[in-house]
């Protein structure tokens, strides 16, 4: 049996992944990074607990089923974000949507829906990240859309001075030092 010539055993071994990748769609034939989705608001209290231990923010993630700029944000910025990062090293993201009916318990205790949540807070746009302290306090401005230039550096910053806050550290803002 003769062999065959080179270009063609590298076109037959071509011709043959790519029958092998639409036989077999689910499985990826190179390595994907694996992100987890974004954890779903739900014991509020208790993230309210571990962002006073850790002196981190709880970002909350308002969206809305359907959402393309709500998806841009969980899968361009705030998924990737998080790669490479230890749990306790982690922003405290919890998801919303603002007309669902998952129930959760919220930071004073008491059990409400996702939908009301938002209501509570009057978040009216989506996506919007807002960041709030232990107790459920709002530490800074809400971030409205997803379609800011340097989306992920703004949210990095967000979260930095509000741990700042949070923490009582000195934050300089606008050449003035001073305690937040």
């Amino acid at each position: 049996m003769r062999s065959l010539p080179r270009y063609l055993t590298s076109h037959v071994l071509l011709c043959l992944l790519l029958w092998s990748a639409a036989l077999f769609p689910g499985k990826p034939t190179l390595a994907q990074p694996v992100l987890r989705p974004l954890p779903l608001a739900a014991q509020l209290q208790q993230d309210g607990a571990l962002s006073a231990a850790s002196q981190r923010p709880v970002v909350l993630f308002f969206t809305l089923p359907g959402c393309s700029y709500c998806r841009i944000v969980r899968h361009d910025a705030l998924m990737p974000m998080m790669r490479g990062l230890r749990e306790d090293e982690q922003p405290l993201i919890r998801e919303v949507s603002v007309t669902g009916d998952r129930p959760l318990v919220s930071f004073d205790g008491r059990r409400l829906t996702e939908s009301e949540l938002a209501r509570h807070y009057r978040v009216t746009m989506t996506p919007t990240l807002l960041l709030v302290n232990a107790n459920g306090e709002v530490l800074a401005e809400p971030l409205l859309g997803g379609d800011h230039p340097n989306y992920v550096a703004l949210v990095h910053r967000m979260i930095a001075e509000a741990s700042q806050k949070l923490s009582g550290k000195r934050v300089r803002l606008r050449g003035s030092d001073h305690r937040e």
